[in-house]
């Protein structure tokens, strides 16, 4: 007669205390693996080396850890030791293999492994990723070691038995270690400090926490003061651009003849069909006699990555990249190198996003936060700061403006505005949004605040005429990104949430003094207006667009068929007819222009390899 095993099973308080003590023991060894990172980290002096030593020690063993949470619920039903272990063995082999795999990934393209980049070598299938016979083989083998290694630190922890309640004193100190870099992070952030802030792009899920705000809230530190006393001191923009590669050749440039103005006026949220006399009469009679591009697009659905776009012309999967070292766009160092007077003026705060520190990171005297209680106070003050601008500037110089009207991102104009388009939303509550609520009473509000903000650019407009400086200005108009009504019925309001038509077209119309009035049909995209304002205006003719940008110029049709598009946090690959949208969860999805999920699909290989090839070249 058979016999019961006499050895009795460990209790669950052992199982979560072994459980815990693997945790650690797997993050000591995505530590050493990601010590591959090392070679890209800047260590200029022996403040980062320690800031990037406690970042090691804080995150790779908070991974390792959260990666172990799925085994909890295992821990409660399986008693025996050996079928737990081969779980966690198992399960930690896989996610050990996957950092491994991400650290290629950033050696050959400077970015981290995510889902998108995997659906992309999906759908190519093997004529992206093709490796030879050896490299499968020695793949292999590395990953049987790695579990041989895995199943002995099991083996190990099992027979050590650590105490739970050691265990626990150290995950409290890995959280400690969370708090202190990423305090250390938020205190450097808010005191434009790039040494600091160019270590965690390189560090694989380190979402660094920033507190600009809050910080200038409390008064513990003055980031207007701090950015002009590090712009008097040469110190407010990085020109080396660390692991930057931009542009890919040097400039080259000649100074215009007679150099002309530029003004750019951005809406926030303007719709594909903004121009319109009933919302929009002065900038609908401005297009008139404009050049108006009709299917023109931003490449991304909110404010951080539309703006982005717009000036450096490349994909806002660089924005870490770009703002750790404050490198601004070619455009703005062009302008600058040519002597224009610079005046910027945002209704939005610019530190956050933080256009601060990137787009207009070489800007002296830049005002961070414009004074006003309310968007439609902060609309009128620059508005007014503007034409006192154009009234005592310098006439001898050529004049950059950037005017970015807030009005519309918000659903109220002034008490006493006496436009208002009825049915108005009179109790505004976004939580009342759903595929049963009213589309036209947002619209109506929406509209309402485009006429507010439409007669604020109609102040701008009339004083250029007045002064004669239309015959001598390139003005741009146009919005950051599109704003979505539920034209789909799939329940889509606002921005930031699909890649949609809705979301990223956007109203262009530009005044260019000798270039006759016409509308342009084939579509153009934010990318192309840096190439276009380089060249076109500023000298560089000569310059070819790839070194420093992703588009082409307006005034040519594209020259490929797919396009790339942010959110703050999901991104999409455009095609023709379909987009490749990659969620934060890390999830990827297939939809049509209707939005709709295409199930059977292969991407080409050529795209793919393009696409790669242009979310890494300018890195070094």
């Amino acid at each position: 007669m058979s016999q019961a095993d006499p050895r009795p099973q460990p209790r669950l308080s052992s199982r979560l205390a072994w459980l815990g003590w693997y945790g650690l023991a797997c993050g000591l060894l995505a530590g050493l693996i990601g010590l591959r990172y090392l070679p890209w980290i800047p260590l200029p002096d022996a403040g980062v080396t320690a800031y990037v030593v406690l970042v090691y020690l804080a995150q790779f063993p908070f991974l390792a850890v959260l990666a172990l949470l799925p085994l909890l619920p295992l821990a409660l039903v399986l008693r025996r030791p050996v079928w737990l272990g081969a779980a966690a063995v198992l399960w930690a082999g896989l996610c050990l293999s996957l950092l491994g795999l991400d650290t290629v990934v950033y050696d050959l393209y400077r970015f981290h492994l995510s889902a998108f980049v995997l659906e992309l070598a999906l759908g190519a299938g093997t004529e992206i990723f093709d490796f030879s016979p050896q490299t499968w083989w020695l793949a292999l083998t590395l990953i049987l070691a790695l579990l041989a290694l895995l199943a002995l630190l099991a083996l190990l922890l099992w027979r050590w038995q650590g105490t739970g309640r050691r265990a626990a004193a150290l995950f409290a100190g890995v959280f400690g270690l969370q708090l202190l870099v990423h305090g250390w992070h938020a205190w450097s952030d808010a005191n434009y400090d790039s040494r600091i802030t160019d270590v965690t792009r390189h560090v694989p899920l380190y979402y660094a926490a920033t507190a600009k705000r809050r910080m200038n809230e409390w008064g513990l530190v003055d980031q207007q003061r701090v950015r002009d006393n590090q712009a008097a001191s040469g110190l407010a923009a990085s020109r080396g651009g660390g692991a930057l590669n931009y542009p890919t050749q040097p400039l080259a440039c000649r100074a215009p003849e007679k150099p002309l103005n530029l003004l750019m006026i951005v809406v926030d949220g303007a719709r594909r069909d903004t121009l319109d006399p009933r919302w929009a009469p002065n900038m609908t009679e401005f297009a008139q006699s404009s050049l108006r591009f009709e299917q023109h697009f931003s490449n991304g659905n909110a404010t951080k990555p539309g703006i982005f776009t717009l000036f450096y012309g490349l994909p806002a999967s660089y924005w870490d990249a770009f703002t750790a070292v404050k490198r601004p766009p070619v455009l703005m160092e062009r302008l600058q190198a040519l002597g224009y007077q610079k005046q910027v003026l945002a209704s939005a705060t610019l530190t956050s996003p933080a256009f601060d520190q990137n787009v207009f990171a070489g800007v002296p005297d830049l005002r961070l936060h414009t004074p006003g209680e309310e968007k439609w106070d902060r609309d009128i003050r620059i508005t007014e700061d503007w034409l006192a601008f154009t009234a005592g500037r310098d006439t001898q110089r050529p004049f950059f403006g950037f005017l970015f009207y807030d009005t519309t991102h918000g659903h109220r104009v002034p008490p006493d505005y006496p436009v208002r388009f009825q049915p108005e939303w009179e109790d505004v509550n976004k939580l009342a949004l759903g595929r049963g609520f009213d589309p036209q009473l947002v619209r109506n509000n929406y509209r309402s605040t485009m006429h507010f903000v439409d007669s604020q650019v109609g102040r701008v407009l009339a004083d250029l005429r007045q002064r004669g400086l239309l015959e001598d200005t390139v003005v741009m108009i146009t919005g950051d990104h599109g704003q979505e009504f539920n034209e789909y019925g799939l329940n889509y309001w606002d921005h930031g949430s699909n890649f949609g038509h809705w979301q990223l077209q956007v109203p262009l119309v530009v005044h260019w003094p000798g270039r006759t009035a016409r509308r342009i049909d084939y579509r153009t995209e934010n990318f192309d207006i840096a190439p276009t304002l380089m060249g076109e205006l500023l000298g560089c003719e000569q310059t070819e667009p790839r070194s420093y940008a992703s588009g082409n110029g307006l005034f040519r049709q594209r020259e490929r068929e797919w396009s790339i598009a942010h959110s703050y946090m999901d991104y999409a690959l455009l095609l023709e007819d379909l987009q490749v949208v990659t969620r934060a969860v890390g999830s990827v999805e297939v939809v049509d222009d209707t939005l709709q999920r295409v199930r059977d699909y292969r991407l080409d290989p050529a795209v793919t390899r393009a696409v790669l090839e242009e979310l890494s070249r300018f890195y070094r």
